[in-house]
């Protein structure tokens, strides 16, 4: 394979094993053509639901840098095997990874583009990319897992990932959003520590005084709202006698116009947000930085907080040609070394206060530079749309497997069904699942629901969160998800009522529309049906029907929202 400069100078790999090709690129343009044929689908890891195959003129692209996305972009086969994955190993320096097919020149093939450093400075003397090229007919999903092992190659060790990253949270936001109240709070988190809750994150809203703003024109000065939490520490004591950790909010870069900080800051914004009111700091300054990292120390020391949820980080994704011009005062003159700089120095001093302390980041910013400073990375919002919860955890699980990935909150109605309940909570089964819908005024029906589902994932998360991920089809949004891990295997259907007998223990759930299970003999191990029994259980996790042994029945009636549990007795 050879790729071509913007000299139309021939490039060679430097370097070829076990079927996989490196290629060495220095600033700038690079083009190839591969045979148009196989791929069916386009994944990169902010793609979300679209996996659009675009023509040359629109071509499907994927930008990268240390504040925004990943820089990896994968082309996959009806059968859900790679075509071709492309990655660099450069996750901090901005990078752009295009594909598309070439209709016009009637060569039969389709086109990549590679740019490097587009936009960006070099603050190092690490001035090369290494480019990797896999055409394996491997699973897609290894092929991307393997993918960002090789983005994370000779970066620094992950953030740990303590405890409280891995239990299940209750967030204000969708029941509060900018209202939240000590009194209403209190009466919630002690509803969901009851149910299991371990972690809680206090949202928006806290720091002003009013009801609602809808933007964020009062972010920046940081003072609790006093006729919202007339004790701040007291709120704060109490969610740690529920046994719960308490994260706090705040919007990384902001500072609101209505503010005094945003008087002092106003010559040292790298732009201004008027739909949000609000300027985003340019981190080339220290002061910027020490003035943001100073807010979250006063909190950790002055109330004991747990964690800070860092909202926005992506809003410093800024092209360095529409930037303010570098001047003495800047130590940084690219934002891009900046931000890192800005999170290596919260990482580090929040971490010497508390070792376990909890930083969750939002699905945009997920670059393997970018998430070791992380021990959560949360699905962006999608209130109510379980679906592209769905298809944001598996993303997120495939290029950032060392991380707890958190699904988005959940929120459903007061009157929805308790199937649907059961849906939307097995729709984030393989994510720490959220949870913002407002338990105290709850049926008795949907808490017993989430109270089994939190019991069953805790007990099961090891399996969930730790063992080998099998996602379905990307362009069928996973219409099937499998984990598997010392002898027991859990899969949910959500798109499909067909799946393969293991052999082994296993859990099979049924998140579709249609109350039934057929399991397939397909892939089965010789006399599948030996030693197994099963027990059916219904979205409330009560038995409904059970068998001393399969005896070659391969259809179930099993409850929307319910599963088959199928035991091997040795």
């Amino acid at each position: 394979m050879v790729i071509f400069n913007e000299k139309q100078e021939e490039v060679w790999a430097f370097k070829e094993e076990n079927g996989i090709l490196y290629f060495r690129l220095e600033e700038g343009v690079y083009n190839f053509a591969t045979r148009m044929a196989d791929a069916r689908m386009v994944w990169t890891p902010v793609c979300i639901r679209d996996h659009m195959i675009r023509q040359w003129w629109n071509p499907t692209h994927n930008d990268a840098n240390f504040q925004y996305g990943s820089p990896v972009l994968a082309t996959i086969d009806g059968s859900g095997n790679n075509v071709m994955t492309v990655a660099l190993s450069d996750s901090v320096k901005t990078s752009r990874i295009s594909f598309s097919v070439d209709d016009l020149s009637q060569k039969d093939e389709f086109l990549w583009r590679v740019e490097t450093l587009k936009d960006g400075v070099f603050q190092t003397d690490k001035k090369l990319v290494v480019m990797r090229v896999d055409t394996r007919k491997i699973p897609y999903f290894k092929a991307i897992e393997e993918a960002a092992d090789f983005m994370r190659e000779n970066l620094r060790a992950p953030a740990i990932v303590p405890e409280g990253a891995r239990v299940p949270l209750y967030s204000s936001w969708y029941n509060f959003h900018q209202n939240p109240r000590q009194d209403l709070l209190t009466k919630e988190l002690e509803a969901a520590a009851e149910m299991g809750f371990k972690t809680v994150i206090l949202d928006d809203g806290w720091q002003f005084e009013s009801d609602v703003t809808g933007d964020y024109f009062l972010c920046g000065d940081w003072h609790v709202a006093e006729n919202k939490f007339p004790d701040f520490k007291g709120f704060a004591d109490h969610v740690h006698r529920l046994g719960m950790k308490l994260m706090l909010w705040f919007p990384v870069p902001f500072v609101g116009y209505n503010t005094e900080d945003f008087k002092r800051f106003e010559s040292k914004l790298a732009t201004k947000l008027d739909g949000m009111r609000a300027g985003v700091l340019d981190v080339r300054y220290k002061e910027c930085r020490d003035y943001i990292i100073g807010i979250y120390e006063t909190f950790v020391e002055k109330y004991g907080i747990d964690g800070l949820k860092l909202d926005f980080v992506d809003a410093l994704n800024i092209p360095d040609r529409v930037l303010p011009p570098v001047n003495s005062e800047m130590d940084h003159d690219c934002m891009n070394y900046a931000a890192l700089t800005l999170m290596d120095e919260i990482y580090s001093r929040m971490t010497a206060k508390n070792p376990d302390f909890l930083f969750e980041f939002r699905e945009w910013y997920i670059g393997a530079e970018m998430v070791n400073h992380a021990n959560m990375i949360r699905v962006c919002d999608c209130a109510y749309d379980s679906a592209t919860n769905r298809v944001g955890i598996a993303s997120l699980r495939l290029i950032d497997s060392k991380t707890a990935v958190h699904a988005d909150m959940l929120l459903w109605g007061k009157e929805e069904s308790c199937e649907n309940v059961a849906r939307q909570l097995l729709d984030v089964m393989f994510s720490v699942p959220q949870i913002s819908v407002l338990l105290t005024k709850s049926s008795e029906e949907h808490k017993r629901i989430i109270r089994k589902f939190v019991a069953y994932w805790m007990k099961n998360r090891e399996i969930l969160l730790d063992g080998t991920f099998e996602p379905g089809l990307p362009d069928y949004n996973y219409e099937v998800i499998s984990a598997e891990k010392n002898g027991k295997r859990i899969s949910v259907l959500y798109g499909t009522n067909l799946i393969p007998i293991s052999g082994i223990d296993e859990d099979i759930f049924n998140a579709t529309s249609k109350g039934y299970v057929v399991l397939t003999d397909f892939g089965a191990p010789e006399d599948p049906d030996r030693d197994l029994t099963y027990k059916i259980y219904n979205c409330f996790g009560e038995v409904v029907d059970e068998g001393g042994a399969l005896s070659g029945k391969r259809q179930f009636a099993v409850p929307v929202g319910g599963r088959i549990s199928i035991v091997k007795n040795h």
